[in-house]
């Protein structure tokens, strides 16, 4: 036998490889393993430590529902709250171009609460054409509020149909802290001279600051906010212990003079130390405020008093609040992912009840949510939990806690040593430099994540996968990425791994090898094209996340999903799944429909993309997808590429979405691009939808009777270029106990045969008695808000009274208005009829041709009307309004409408008649009557005094009156 092979043999005898040798080495491990066990037993017993099993259950059935979604409460503050307003809404006080009025108070004292309570004040929206709000939480970086408010900017002007330039605006900059460098002067003077300076002036922003030196430097009036009184301390604290509108039956005045005094007014103490309270023994209170609660809290001690929330919290539940730290402060937490991120580390364990985690991790949160550590919650159109955030001293209250296991390095850095587990990074990183965290650190490392992104470079990869090999967590989105490194297989004990908003066309196939991820987030990654090949070796991962449409997330360009991705049966999140042709160099990777007939744990969201189909081979794949098994799915939405459409596929298209029947629970559903010309009544079947939209629908035809979906609260049609009756069946509401009982919104656009809602209403030569009854028509009994754009030949539907926001006309009739205007009160219920459109708010009217005139009865009827506008509309001759009803109306603009003789019920009232509440009046390219009458206004006009209190006037384009200063030449 030669050397070498002895040699081999013996290294082979000695490895791990070999099972004897193996199994003598894990026969001493598990000795001393055992041996380590039997000394904690013995020391816990002689320090009498206690077995906490039932911890989560004993928490958990505290409270039998959680009060999470109770609306957050304002109490007090009316007096500050008036000279708040009166400086936003004061029209004197407009001599600068942004005026400043700061809000200053010790932290706790509802800074925040008070501003958003003025920032949502309905005078407030009216009187400002543009609000910005930013969370500084920090001194003046004047790069990073201007990028905020530019992105505030860039999400409003999505939001916002009109023009937002040129308008007056509010700003808010929330917590601004004082800097220790001195500089304070110089770089606030620097954001005010780069803030947006429009032409018109009244421009105002508020600023909240606990630095009395922040408050007068940046404003001339300064508001500063002090504790509760006694009154209101209580009230918030009966709400938050007892329940909203609850008061305890008896408690002694000692116990409630105690607890008002020692919390100071302090509305962040008072909210967690009533929760705090509500689950002990009342016989327990007295003891506790005596023993545990500061005689007074203060500035210095509020993070001590906050901690007594903290400390009866079980084990589990620390960890997830003391992680974190990690967020920014101020930072909008997205709650879904940090539940990811808490089940991903391990801090949440299913429940005895059989849970999943996602549901156990929710009820921390809520948990949380309930003592106050979480507040400024926001929910999605479907009512799930969206975003948080922290109050910064429940934030400094986590960041005690976390110690040295978390730390978030911002700029000056922060120590990191080899008990850190977790760290965040919130300044924007080179990572063509080395990654500034000492080895030793980081290979003791679970969680690194990069919140602002900055300049990707491959050596990063290297680093990261060779150096920080036992990472459970990692973020590295907006890094311009261009590929994901092959050695990520490295880090093989990864459960959470997020490159959202980076630059890849494919992601490596060695990402396969990450057998314990659970989330693989990719959302707005708009050049990748394809999904790793061997997704199915996932084995664990529970969330896909590719964005969709609805979030303006979505991963446009990728072109199939890979096949066995349907071996995946764990996955809860499967946002977007793109169907296309399999005949392709790609046929043996692209898995089809079917393979989510097994993906019965999918919820949230589904976006299903019909890139392509094989011919009638494809309808068994659709079937086969089996949606109806898909209880947990809260929104469906399907559509097929403008692309595909041919008149030859019609039954087809008819077949595939009859095949895709989704489970009753379903409460959205969104169709577009279908071209079948009847949609499938299965949709009728669905009792739980609160949302349905049909859009570009060319086609469609038939819809089945929507109006006995008892949750149904929006409906949306638009696009559908055949359609001529949304009850095309004719059932009109015959045989339900109600026509939609629920819809609260309605929006019809874009069908230019339409006609009517139902083939069986009445026709246009109907008798006028029977139209003005109006009881014989349907009528939409809880309808909000109506928007009706470009459907030119729908003259009938049922009528809409209740309407208490907004109706939009455009390039449609003014019958179904004319109608609803006209209704009367049946002799049998006159006690309890409301007049139609008495709680309107906004009415629009642009290119209506065929209006000469509204019923003076229906315009005595608007008495809530607060903006009308009316546009292009060419036969309208008379538009009475009456000045003693609109005592609302705030705006009022009227263009185009050339044979437009008057705007008042009588020549005695001049040409408009007093309206105490308008504050823009517009009128432009109109008859003489009226544009040219108006050019005539001034201080010696007739009209004057009717007129004089309106703050902008503008006639053809050309201010009489603006920002309340007669400007007339």
């Amino acid at each position: 036998m030669s050397r070498n092979k002895i040699s081999r043999e013996v290294r082979t005898f000695f490895s791990g490889s070999n099972q004897l040798v193996y199994g003598c080495q894990m026969g001493h491990k598990v000795k001393e393993l055992r041996k380590r066990l039997d000394e904690i037993v013995s020391e816990s017993e002689k320090f009498q430590f206690e077995v906490r099993c039932e911890e989560k259950a004993s928490l958990t059935m505290i409270r039998e529902a959680t009060t999470s979604s109770e609306p957050e409460i304002f109490f007090g503050r009316e007096e500050e709250k008036k000279k708040a307003m009166s400086f936003l809404l004061n029209p004197n006080d407009e001599i600068e171009s942004v005026s400043v009025i700061s809000i200053v108070g010790m932290g706790g004292l509802g800074k925040t609460t008070f501003s958003q309570s003025v920032f949502n004040d309905e005078q407030v929206n009216h009187h400002f054409g543009l609000k910005l709000w930013v969370s500084v939480s920090g001194g003046f970086d004047v790069k990073k509020i201007l990028k905020d408010v530019s992105d505030e900017l860039e999400s409003l002007k999505k939001k916002l149909p009109e023009k937002i330039e040129n308008r007056k605006y509010l700003l808010v900059l929330d917590d601004v802290w004082d800097n220790k460098d001195g500089r304070d002067g110089e770089k606030w003077d620097s954001l005010r001279q780069s803030l947006p300076r429009e032409e018109a002036r009244g421009n105002k922003m508020i600023i909240t600051t606990r630095s009395d030196a922040i408050a007068k430097l940046t404003s001339r009036l300064s508001l500063a906010l002090k504790g509760l009184s006694e009154k209101e301390s209580w009230s918030l604290f009966s709400n938050k212990a007892f329940g909203p509108g609850q008061e305890s039956n008896y408690m002694d005045e000692k116990i409630k003079k105690e607890i008002v005094e020692r919390c100071q007014g302090v509305p962040l103490v008072i909210k967690a130390i009533a929760r705090l309270m509500s689950m002990k023994d009342r016989a327990q209170w007295l003891s506790f405020i005596k023993q545990e609660l500061p005689h007074r809290v203060k500035d210095d001690n509020i993070i001590d008093t906050l901690k007594l929330s903290y400390n009866p919290l079980p084990s589990y539940m620390k960890h997830c609040f003391a992680y974190c730290s990690l967020f920014p402060k101020g930072h909008k937490i997205d709650v879904k992912s940090l539940i990811r991120l808490w089940i991903a580390l391990g801090f949440v364990s299913s429940s005895n009840l059989g849970e999943c985690l996602e549901i156990s991790g929710l009820r921390c949160f809520e948990d949380l949510l309930w003592r106050s550590f979480f507040h400024e919650v926001k929910r999605d159109d479907l009512g799930n939990i969206e975003s948080c955030k922290m109050h910064d001293f429940m934030h400094d209250l986590a960041t005690h806690v976390a110690g040295f296991q978390s730390i978030k390095v911002e700029r000056g850095g922060n120590s990191i040593s080899e008990l850190t587990r977790h760290v965040s990074f919130d300044t924007i990183l080179d990572l063509s430099q080395q990654i500034p965290i000492p080895l030793p650190c980081a290979k003791s490392l679970r969680t690194l994540v990069l919140f602002q992104g900055g300049k990707h470079d491959e050596g990063a990869w290297v680093s990261i996968c060779r150096d920080f090999r036992r990472l459970r967590v990692l973020v590295l989105s907006d890094f311009g990425m261009k590929e994901v490194a092959t050695l990520i297989e490295k880090i093989k004990h990864l459960k959470y791994l997020d490159l959202s908003n980076n630059e890849m066309e494919a992601l490596s196939n060695s990402i396969t090898s990450l057998v314990n991820l659970q989330v693989l987030k990719l959302n707005s990654c708009s050049n990748l094209k394809e999904l790793p090949r061997d997704i199915s070796k996932l084995i664990s991962l529970r969330h896909l996340d590719v964005g969709c449409t609805l979030d303006e997330d979505l991963c446009e360009n990728l072109e199939y999903m890979p096949r066995g991705i349907g071996k995946l049966t764990s996955l809860q999140t499967l946002s977007y799944f793109v169907v296309a042709k399999k005949k392709s160099p790609k046929s043996e990777m692209i898995g089809g429909l079917d393979e989510l007939r097994m993906l019965n744990e999918l919820r949230g969201r589904l976006e299903i993309r019909v890139k392509g189909y094989e011919g009638g081979s494809c309808i068994s794949e659709f079937e086969v997808a089996k949606l109806i098994d898909k209880e947990y799915l809260q929104s469906l939405t399907v559509r097929w590429d403008r692309e595909l459409d041919s008149d030859s596929d019609i039954d087809l298209y008819d077949k595939m979405l009859q095949s895709l029947q989704p489970n009753s629970s379903l409460q959205e559903l969104i169709v577009k691009g279908y071209g079948g010309m009847r949609f499938p009544s299965w949709v009728s079947d669905l009792s739980n939808l609160v949302r349905i939209r049909l859009e570009s629908c060319r086609r469609l035809k038939h819809i089945p009777p929507l109006d006995a979906i008892p949750s149904l609260e929006e409906l949306s049609i638009g696009g559908l270029d055949d359609l001529e009756y949304i009850d095309s069946e004719g059932v009109g509401g015959k045989g339900v106990p109600m026509f939609f009982p629920s819809l609260k919104r309605l929006y019809i656009y874009y069908c230019d045969r339409l006609k009517g809602w139902s083939r069986d209403e009445m026709n246009d030569d109907s008798d006028e008695s029977t139209i003005e009854e109006g009881l014989i028509m349907l009528s939409f009994p809880r309808l909000s808000s109506l928007t009706i754009r470009s459907c030119p030949n729908l003259t009938s539907m049922p009528l809409f009274p209740t309407l208490d926001e907004d109706l939009h006309l455009s390039r449609t009739s003014s019958m179904p208005l004319q109608q609803t205007m006209k209704m009367t009160s049946p002799v049998s219920s006159s006690s309890s009829f409301t007049r139609p459109l008495s709680k309107l708010k906004g009415l629009f009217m642009w290119f209506i041709d065929d209006m000469e005139s509204l019923p003076e009865v229906g315009l005595q009827n608007l008495s809530s009307l607060q903006r009308l506008g009316i546009y292009a509309c060419p036969g309208l001759k008379s538009m009475p309004l009456p000045d003693q009803v609109m005592h609302s109306l705030q705006q009022l603009e009227v263009g185009r409408c050339r044979e437009l003789k008057s705007l008042s019920e009588s020549e005695s009232q001049g040409m408009i008649p007093y309206l105490p509440s308008l504050q823009r009046l517009i009128i432009h390219d109109c008859s003489e009557e009226v544009s040219g009458r108006a050019r005539g206004w001034g201080k010696e006009s007739e009209e004057w005094p009717n007129i004089k209190h309106i703050r902008d006037i503008l006639i053809d384009w050309k201010y009489i009156q603006k920002e309340g200063s007669y400007v007339k030449g």
